[in-house]
Formats: structure tokens, sequence, C-alpha cells
């Protein structure tokens, strides 16, 4: 009964020693590359080659680090500095290799004013991509810092809608009130406050529907969404 305790504390003493030195004898190995996975449902905000160029920034001496010195979270938060990138997830596989799975940042909305950046859909900015133009709502002015993340809502309200997308043009925002230009139309489209856009816009397509079928839609120079529960037009004075 002793001699088996003993052989058996020999294989599991035994054991544990040859994981450890596995272990060491891996961390000890070098790193002979990386690669840089771009999720393509994602918009492309950011090139592969853009990455590549960043990490192999970040590791000037990439091809002899070991991997015991990389650490795969430092590594992910100094990529995500990069303002077109969301986040990235970092690991590495046996082959000895350094794997990155890039998230781009999403655009909702393209500032065209003074300056041109996009906004995300909690309204933080942007920078223009060298490689990509998104196809999201425009905004024709400058608006104030605190009026982005109102207009992101509007932008993706828009955007999430297959009629609103081909109908509106273009955002202009004046702080208290938002007009929108139409397609084919001269009137403007008014709301001051994007609260219950979904119920706004519900009532707007209907009385679209309806001035467009009884020939009456040209009639207006303004068609104003400030309320949830009516829809107030200006006529032409013309």
């Amino acid at each position: 009964m002793l001699v088996r305790r003993l052989i058996f504390s020999f294989w599991v003493i035994l054991s544990i020693g040859a994981f450890m030195l596995s272990s060491y004898r891996n961390a000890e190995r070098r790193v002979l590359g990386f690669v840089v996975h771009m999720d393509y449902q994602y918009p492309q905000m950011i090139s592969k080659d853009s990455v590549d160029k960043m990490l192999t920034l970040v590791f000037k001496d990439s091809m002899s680090r070991r991997k015991s010195e990389i650490n795969l979270k430092r590594l992910e938060l100094r990529l995500a500095q990069n303002n077109l990138i969301k986040k990235t997830e970092a690991f590495l596989t046996l082959d000895d290799t350094l794997h990155i799975k890039v998230f781009p940042r999403i655009p909702v909305a393209r500032v065209q004013g003074e300056t041109e950046f996009y906004l995300d859909f909690e309204g933080s900015v942007i920078p223009l991509s060298p490689t990509y133009d998104a196809e999201v709502p425009i905004i024709t002015t400058t608006p104030n810092i605190d009026r982005y993340q109102a207009l992101s809502s509007l932008s993706i309200a828009i955007a999430n809608d297959n009629f609103l997308a081909s109908h509106i043009v273009d955002i202009k925002d004046f702080g208290d009130q938002v007009y929108m230009n139409i397609v084919d139309h001269d009137y403007r489209l008014k709301i001051k406050s994007v609260d219950n856009m979904q119920t706004k816009f519900k009532k707007y397509k209907a009385f679209y529907a309806a001035a467009i079928d009884q020939g009456i839609i040209d009639d207006y120079s303004e068609v104003a969404l400030d309320y949830s529960d009516q829809i107030i037009c200006k006529r032409n004075t013309l």
C-alpha cells in the first residue's frame, strides 16, 4: 500500500514538473510573426495594411520577442488608441503566431461643416478614414458638441428606415431646431427634438403618402414634426 502511494506521488510530481518545464519552454519560445484579422461585417474604417504597420512599429524587434515578454492586454489597449479602432483582441497560438482581431468604429453620421468628421452611435467623433467612405446621413452645418448625441440618434433613425434613407438629402442643425432637405421636393422637414422619432417619422410617412396621393405635397414650404401627435405645415406664399 505504501509502495503504491509512493509510486503515485512520484508520477504526480513528475507530471507537474513536466508541465512546468513545458510551460517555461513555451514562454521562452520566440514569436515568429503576426496575423491581422479584419471583421468584414464592420465598415472598413482602417485597412489591414495600416494595422500591419502599427504592429511593426509596436514590435520593432517583434521577430525576436519571447512569448513571456508580450502583454496581450497592453497590446490591445495600445492598438485601440487609434481613433478608427473600437477594440482589438490579441491571442497567441501554438505555432508561435500572434493573432490580432480588429473591430473598427462604426460611423452613423458625417458632419460636413467647418470641419469634416464622422459621429458614432454615442455621438463621439470619428476622424475620416483614408480608405473608406461610409454611406451615412450627412450633416451640412457645424453643430455644437452638445448636439452630437441627438444628431447621432436622428441619423440612426433615418439610416435604419429605407424610405427615409433615400428620401432625406441632408441634415442642418441650428441648435434649437433641425431642418432636413427632401429629395425631389422644395419643402423642408423640421423637428425641435429627437424624442419619439419613430412615432414622428411614422406619422410623417403617412402624411407624405396622403399628400402625394392628393397632389398637394408641393403646396408646402415646411413640414414640422415638433410634436408626436400632430404635423404642422406651412404653405408656399408664392
